[in-house]
Parts: structure tokens; C-alpha cells; sequence
């Protein structure tokens, strides 16, 4: 038998937020983060009744949002 071959390996896992921190996140309204999401602009996700985030995802969003408008800017 080899050695550790049973190991289990552990990832860390990334907490989700929720609409306000979203909405203060990305300084938006959060209605105007809930209508963006349902339309698919937004990366999120609706865990039971709540719309929940992951905050790299918001800011990749961020990032080519602002790449979108401001070509000639790095982000």
C-alpha cells in the first residue's frame, strides 16, 4: 500500500455575501444589483430566497466593467 493515499485534500472555501455588501461593494443601489443579476450582467446566485455573491466575482465584474468603458485604462 502506498503511502498517503488516502489524504483528503482540503480547499479553501470562499464565503458568500450577501445583496447590501454586494451593493456597497460595487456602489450601486441594490435594487439595481438584484435587476442586474436576474438579467445575468451580474455574477451571482439565489441560495433559498436571497441573491448571495462571491466577492472575486464581483470584482472581475468590476475589473471589465471598467475595462468595458474605459478602454484605454488599466484596471
Amino acid at each position: 500500500m502506498e503511502p498517503y493515499t488516502n489524504v483528503v485534500r482540503v480547499t479553501r472555501f470562499e464565503p458568500f455575501i450577501g445583496l447590501k455588501e454586494a451593493a456597497e461593494l460595487l456602489q450601486m443601489h441594490p435594487d439595481t444589483i438584484k435587476k442586474k443579476t436576474r438579467k445575468g450582467e451580474i455574477p451571482g446566485r439565489k441560495l433559498g430566497r436571497r441573491w448571495k455573491y462571491r466577492v472575486s466575482e464581483l470584482d472581475a465584474y468590476a475589473k471589465s466593467a471598467a475595462i468595458s468603458r474605459y478602454p484605454n485604462h488599466a484596471a
